[in-house]
């Protein structure tokens, strides 16, 4: 469930962790030949996760280059320290899966370009634990160094920054994984938007530095042929406004107070979350059921039940639960007393809809789903017939429950 503060958009959340992939990859290149100058590069992606989708993430890199080296001479490895923001919708999701802190590695991709050279790198970094939030964004300080090149003609070294690869674990308070993947881990890519200067440093080479031996990096790194990464826009996996998709099957049932029965309940729930302002409006769908009874204990009947939701269905995210106020009507399409149909008028209903405030039980997982319960009343009854008045009378009630379980489709 912009936000369930979003995870899957929750959950999660483990955009955070790209920020310090990146940094590592983009800095593949160092100078020690001449004084470094600071710079400073801000980056926005978009990383898919499951429970919230594909969430942004900025990430702004921040080091010391040289603007020349000498060929022959290694450029050795210099310090990269980077700040990556993660947005509130991904915190929600986070938070909702019950996540407390954030670990993990990331690999990131550049490319550096020089004469006679076009090499791409991928740099494993290991993420800084962080602690998440209560809600709003989030930041993540990381650091780490770069490789080290030697250059073997002059000219120009052009380093580019490319996209991510996140491989990143969210934990409970207890230190226990939170379930978002069989192992807890999320595999997340993050794709770096559209539009912007991504490269982060022009190093001029300087000639008659040293020897011609080809180029190298120390430590190796992976260098299967590729050209700079393509800047591409990254599909767009949630709904229209910003929610974040859920869908729930259910199973259960419902307690008919002054009938003193039950009746089984099957259908399914989807919900379009607002992460960030932990509400959501959505769809209540349950099958055709029906029910048996006895009247004063001894006189058989039954009756066929149908549940039609009464305008969209509203709610708050809770802890890793939610609150929902549902509002349906009820349709007696068929009653039947000793056998006999005493009222087949499919508009057979209440007069009045019925409202249940329903929460979700200890435990409830948006991830897996939970125990849903509540209570409602059923109202008078009309177009029930020549026998309306007295079905209405035992079928009028309170205090009837609903007993569900919600399971993530």
């Amino acid at each position: 469930m912009s936000h369930p503060t979003g995870k899957k958009k929750t959950v999660a959340a483990a955009a955070a962790a790209g920020a310090v992939g990146l940094i590592a990859t983009a800095l593949v290149v160092g100078a020690q030949a001449s004084a470094a100058d600071p710079i400073s590069l801000t980056l926005n992606y978009h990383c898919t996760f499951p429970l919230v989708g594909s969430q942004s993430l900025k990430v702004v890199i921040n080091t010391d280059l040289p603007t020349t080296v000498n060929t022959g001479q290694p450029t050795g490895a210099f310090d990269i320290k980077a700040v990556s923001t993660i947005n509130a919708d991904t915190v929600s999701g986070l938070s909702l899966i019950g996540a407390t802190t954030l670990e993990g590695t990331a690999t990131a991709s550049a490319t550096v370009a020089a004469p006679s050279l076009n090499l791409p790198v991928s740099v494993p970094i290991t993420l800084d634990k962080t602690n998440i939030p209560a809600s709003g964004e989030m930041n993540i300080n990381a650091a780490g160094k770069t490789p080290s090149l030697t250059f073997t003609q002059p000219g120009q070294a052009k380093i580019t920054v490319g996209d991510l690869n996140l491989k990143v674990t969210p934990r409970k308070a207890d230190g226990s994984v939170t379930g978002i993947t069989p192992d807890g881990t999320i595999d997340a890519p993050c794709t770096q938007d559209s539009g912007q200067n991504n490269t982060l440093a022009t190093i001029t080479i300087n000639g008659g530095g040293g020897t011609t031996t080809p180029p190298t990096t120390t430590p190796p790194v992976t260098t299967p042929p590729m050209t700079t990464p393509p800047v591409t826009t990254p599909p767009t996996t949630t709904p229209p406004g910003g929610g974040i998709k859920y869908s729930f099957g259910i199973t259960g049932q419902t307690a008919l107070k002054s009938l003193g029965s039950t009746a089984p309940i099957t259908g399914s729930f989807d919900a379009d979350v607002d992460l960030a302002n932990k509400k959501f409006t959505g769809s209540l769908q349950l099958n055709p059921t029906h029910t048996d009874f006895k009247l004063f204990g001894f006189l058989q009947g039954s009756s066929d039940v149908k549940v039609v939701q009464n305008g969209p269905q509203t709610g708050e995210l809770v802890g890793t639960g939610f609150k929902a106020h549902i509002k349906f009507d009820t349709f007696l399409t068929t009653v039947n007393l000793f056998g006999i149909p005493i009222s087949t008028d499919p508009k057979c209903g209440t007069t009045t809809p019925s409202t249940s405030e329903m929460t979700t039980g200890p435990g409830f997982d948006l991830l897996k789903g939970g125990k849903l319960a509540g209570t409602y009343s059923l109202s008078a009854l009309k177009n029930c017939g020549p026998f309306n008045d007295i079905i209405s009378a035992f079928a009028k009630s309170d205090g009837n429950s609903l007993d569900l379980t919600l399971a993530k489709k």
